[in-house]
């Protein structure tokens, strides 16, 4: 019409006169918005547009869903037929068709979250104006990010906790035994661990369900019956196969083992560990782990193996290399044990007393040899090489060897500290030692003439009759650094019950006490001997020790104690009691 005077309006947008909102385009219901979500400006909270065109709700990214107050479906759009295909509009929200979406509205439940058709949906409901809107999505790959971190969360729990279980133990034994524990059940339901050869025979350790463990070993022949395990075992082939039935049957020490359904019908998975480059051992994983059963788990998760068995393989083989050197330390603190000192000398009496360093592969470097003279009497040494470890202890072997070849052709001591120097000086060796050495003989009118060298070591002491405590100074330089060295010597006369005292830095230097720093000292020493007087050699040799250990408390030895009393034999008769010569008369002497 035109001209008129009506106001013209624009006419409202909706379905076709005559026809009721279809499927595809259900009439707008007045939505309350999701809680979190905020309307455009302008829009009442909760309202989308009155006049939304046919096919807008289509273009939501959600399915929707409309139901009437009865239940029966009045719209959905292209998502909700893509995520429910057998959905359609005019019948009941129920049955298979809407699967979890027709669960939760015959529970009344406000949302579900639950798998469908290969998908993750995620869903939630409002009702507008006595009608139930229903909004779903897909979180399919929400889902899958959230549970392979969830996975890889597992795995990294599953490694740390496995890597402190078996680097727990540097015991090589102890160590592969935590390997198997800590495989099963994650990786596999019984794990069985084989050793590299050892002589004629293949160690192995076994472990299954309810902690069953069993270990033995199999002759080293059964390797040449499986060949993949031979592989694995020498480093040829890195890579993790299976290990079929016909290998498994050869290794029936083992197999004895498993429970029923374990690599028993079919095979094992194969895994190589390499440890520094040499091989470690060869893990054989039987049965379904716990991995296998995560999302998407296939089997046993070859690449959590992988992981374990590089990280489990260099804690075994830093076990393997710690137990071989405390086998190793252990034999040489075994050599290095002083000898038995001679028993029953006429008129010597001999005590001694030491304790190793027992740190970790913490060899130490004392050492002490008493042998009787040809004439009568005895020869001794101490001393105590530089530094600490297998070095050390090796020339430690060598000193005492030196030593006791040159004292069967030298009798005087400063000759002796020199040819020790030259030898020490054109062996090229590193190291040096302190030393003191020196000879004890009875003397015709009673006691001991003793002469005495040293080379840089702690001065001997001498304990009197009357409890007086008296250093021999010796001084010298150290053995084995100059090739012009100074050693000094001195004679000393012990009557009878007297004694001279050497020690090793291992007991002026333990630290302890109340503070536990404070060094044991040579005054604390002088005073506690000089309250030994009247005990017999071995008596006092172990008080000193006895004290350093008191001082010392519960901490470890850092470093060895060693202690030699030389006594002259107390006398038998009281007319052993007058002498000709002073007591403890020390006399200098040259060329001897």
């Amino acid at each position: 019409m035109t001209g008129g005077s009506r106001e013209e309006r624009p006419a409202r947008r909706g379905p076709p006169e005559g026809r009721p909102p279809g499927p595809s385009h259900p009439a707008a219901p007045r939505v309350t918005a999701p809680a979190g979500r905020r309307p455009p400006p302008g829009r009442e909270p909760g309202r989308p547009p009155a006049d939304l065109p046919p096919g807008a709700w289509d273009l939501i990214g959600e399915a929707v869903v409309v139901c009437d107050p009865s239940g029966v479906v009045s719209g959905h759009n292209r998502a909700a037929r893509t995520f429910f295909p057998r959905l359609r509009a005019g019948e009941k929200l129920s049955g298979p068709a809407a699967g979890p979406l027709a669960g939760a509205a015959e529970r009344g439940e406000e949302s579900f979250d639950a798998p469908f058709a290969g998908r993750r949906l995620v869903g939630h409901r409002t009702v507008v104006e006595g009608r139930t809107v229903w909004l779903v999505r897909d979180a399919s790959a929400v889902r899958e990010r959230e549970d392979a971190l969830l996975a890889e969360r597992s795995r990294s729990a599953f490694l740390a906790r496995a890597r402190g279980e078996v680097a727990a133990s540097l015991h090589h034994t102890r160590a592969a035994r935590a390997l198997v524990r800590a495989a099963v059940p994650e990786l596999a339901r019984t794990a069985a661990l084989l050793l590299p050869p050892r002589g004629p025979r293949v160690p192995w350790h076994l472990a299954g369900p309810g902690s069953a463990e069993y270990s033995g070993e199999v002759p080293v022949q059964t390797l040449d019956r499986t060949p993949r395990v031979a592989a694995a075992l020498s480093g040829l082939d890195p890579r993790l196969v299976p290990c079929p039935r016909q290998e498994l049957d050869a290794l029936h020490v083992i197999t004895g083992r498993l429970p029923p359904g374990d690599g028993k019908d079919g095979e094992a998975l194969l895994v190589p560990l390499s440890g520094s480059g040499d091989p470690a051992g060869a893990l054989m994983l039987l049965g379904p782990g716990r991995s296998a059963a995560a999302p998407g788990g296939r089997g046993t998760d070859v690449e959590l193996a992988s992981r374990f068995a590089a990280q489990a393989g260099t804690a075994l083989a830093a076990a393997d290399f710690y137990t071989r050197q405390t086998r190793t330390t252990e034999a040489l603190h075994a050599g290095l044990e002083p000898q038995p000192l001679p028993e029953a000398v006429p008129g010597v009496r001999l005590g001694a007393a030491y304790r190793p360093a027992r740190g970790a592969l913490d060899i130490g470097g004392d050492y002490y040899q008493v042998c009787r003279r040809s004439g009568g009497g005895v020869e001794f040494f101490l001393g105590d090489v530089c530094g600490k470890g297998v070095e050390a202890a090796v020339l430690t072997g060598r000193v005492r060897q030196t030593m006791r070849a040159l004292t069967l052709v030298e009798r005087r001591p400063v000759r002796v500290l020199e040819l020790l120097n030259t030898v020490m000086l054109e062996a090229g060796e590193p190291r040096f030692t302190t030393l003191v050495t020196g000879s004890a003989r009875p003397h015709r009118e009673g006691g001991l003439d003793v002469v005495v060298a040293g080379g840089g070591h702690l001065d001997p002491l001498v304990l009197r009759r009357d409890g007086r405590v008296e250093p021999v100074e010796i001084g010298g330089t150290l053995v084995g650094v100059l090739p012009d060295p100074v050693f000094a010597r001195e004679r000393v006369l012990l009557a009878p019950g007297e004694l001279l005292l050497l020690y090793s830095d291992g007991v002026t230097e333990a630290r302890g006490g109340r503070t536990g720093s404070g060094m044991f000292g040579e005054e604390r020493l002088v005073k506690q001997l000089s309250a030994c007087g009247g005990m017999p050699a071995g008596a006092v040799a172990e008080r000193v020790e006895l004290l350093v250990s008191e001082w010392l408390g519960e901490r470890e030895v850092s470093d060895d104690i060693a202690v030699l009393a030389v006594q002259a034999a107390p006398p038998s008769a009281e007319a052993h009691l007058s002498r000709a010569h002073p007591v403890g008369e020390r006399i200098k002497e040259e060329g001897r």
